[in-house]
């Protein structure tokens, strides 16, 4: 695909992530620190990374942002869903992978991350604990998370939105033909509330893509 195809980065982008631990309060607060000038984006291909193009007399370096358009890291929003309430600073102070020093110039805007109820099932997940859940069908999970995705695309007057999953790794569902193959026989298990084949991730992933936000999965 060339890159004529690719839409342009305009307007603010809104990143929803599954799971409000160490993984993501580190990520939040590295983009928050780095634009406001406090931090590098070491690590980050698409803000540090250079990458060759073309050959011979005709080769150059070129950051990402220069051959595919990217957003910037001025126009991110953040929101999260967590099975425990605290907000994104307490989060990113417990996990004690940065420093306090390094967290306490962004406090105030990790403060205001306080994570969505979670769409969460103990049997796929044994050691987390928490209350700060949604409840219903499966079913019922996916309409509550396109709600949530829809809401904060409309708080934070985003043009478009994508969601991240790095949360813990669940326990492995068996692919079953009658079940995963066709978008049907998934919406009929989410419906009938088949909790031994419809893991949460499952109920994000169809959330977001049906809200038409890409889905990573990070586990």
């Amino acid at each position: 695909m060339s890159n004529t195809a690719v839409k342009p980065a305009t307007g603010k982008l809104g990143v929803m992530v599954v799971g409000l631990g160490a993984v993501t309060t580190t990520f939040m607060t590295g983009v928050l620190m780095t634009r406001k000038g406090l931090a590098k984006p070491v690590g980050s291909m698409t803000q540090y990374d250079r990458m060759r193009v073309g050959q011979g007399a005709d080769k150059k370096y070129l950051r990402y942002n220069e051959i595919v358009p990217i957003a910037d890291l001025n126009d991110i929003e953040f929101a999260a869903w967590d099975v425990y309430p605290a907000n994104a600073y307490e989060s990113a102070i417990h996990a004690e992978v940065l420093k306090e020093k390094d967290i306490e110039p962004v406090r105030d805007e990790l403060e205001a991350i306080k994570p969505l109820k979670a769409a969460f099932d103990p049997s796929y997940a044994a050691r987390l604990h928490g209350d700060n859940v949604k409840t219903g069908t499966r079913w019922e999970l996916v309409e509550q998370l396109r709600e949530d995705i829809r809401n904060f695309k409309a708080e934070k007057n985003l043009d478009r939105v994508v969601v991240l999953w790095a949360a813990s790794t669940e326990v492995y569902v068996p692919v079953d033909e009658n079940i995963h193959y066709t978008l049907e026989a998934l919406e009929a298990a989410m419906k009938a509330d088949d909790r031994e084949h419809i893991a949460p991730s499952m109920c994000y992933a169809y959330a977001a893509l049906t809200e038409g936000a890409p889905f990573i999965m990070g586990a």
